[in-house]
């Protein structure tokens, strides 16, 4: 019994000396803080899920949020423009019955980061890109799969998005 404890607390030590030393760690929110300490924000739409949820993450990430518009921006303070938020679905097949049998769901963002006439972050699109089968029997069923479906992509989305402004060396 002790020989086994013995074991398996050599493998554990083991085991946290190999993750330590290759230099892994949990991924937090301090890398982005340390970058910023507050960002302005511009989203063509505001209010959209999307931007709510992103303005969220920063919050969480212990950055302070103003939301501006371009004309009133702060040149000393980065600002994070968001703009594009597209959703589009097409059908990928169709049934026999002349249907949309499977449905491919893209979400996509414009995203860009300035600090006065700097631009820290070059504007690019992000994207995400889901495929699901649509049931010709359960048209509500579809509706409700379609939005949780949404949603994943959203958060996925955000993830993209505060991973490049992690990355992004300090001011």
């Amino acid at each position: 019994m002790t020989h086994g404890f013995f074991l398996r607390t050599l493998a554990l030590s083991t085991l946290l000396l190999v993750l330590s030393s290759c230099g892994f760690n949990l991924r937090g929110n301090d890398v982005l803080s340390a970058n910023f300490s507050e960002l302005q924000f511009y989203s063509e739409q505001p209010n959209s899920e999307l931007a709510r949820l992103l303005r969220r993450s920063l919050d969480g990430a212990k950055v302070n949020v103003t939301l501006v518009n371009l004309d009133e921006a702060d040149s000393h303070v980065a600002l994070l423009g968001i703009a594009n938020e597209r959703l589009v679905s097409r059908a990928v097949t169709i049934n026999p019955r002349a249907r949309a049998a499977q449905i491919e769901l893209r979400l996509s963002v414009d995203m860009g980061l300035m600090l006065a006439e700097k631009t820290l972050l070059e504007p690019e699109t992000l994207f995400v890109e889901r495929t699901y089968f649509q049931d010709v029997e359960n048209i509500s069923g579809n509706q409700e799969e379609a939005e949780i479906i949404s949603a994943e992509m959203r958060r996925e989305l955000i993830g993209q998005m505060m991973r490049r402004l992690a990355a992004i060396d300090t001011i």
